[in-house]
């Protein structure tokens, strides 16, 4: 496994991207750390269910939220601010 300074990284990036896509694993060092350029796939960017419960509570109130407005539109609902609708949340 070769070591590359940012220097022959930032001069070499395709190459780089291309090892890493192979299942090599490309070092980096700057200064006195080394950083790893590894592919990450799809399974590796699965959320936790705790991670999902969060993303969908906020997507629920972000649906809330736009519902008011609409219904503010329609002069159903008094009109509030952009502040009150961010406290909501």
């Amino acid at each position: 496994m070769e070591v590359l300074s940012v220097r022959d990284y930032r001069n070499n990036l395709a190459a780089s991207f291309d090892r890493a896509s192979e299942g090599e694993r490309v070092l980096i060092r700057r200064k006195n750390s080394l950083y790893a350029l590894v592919r990450i796939g799809n399974e590796d960017l699965s959320l936790s269910q705790a991670q999902q419960n969060r993303v969908d509570e906020a997507v629920k109130s972000i649906r809330r939220s736009w519902k008011q407005v609409k219904q503010m539109e329609a002069g159903e609902i008094p009109v509030k601010s952009a502040r009150a609708f961010i406290d909501e949340l």
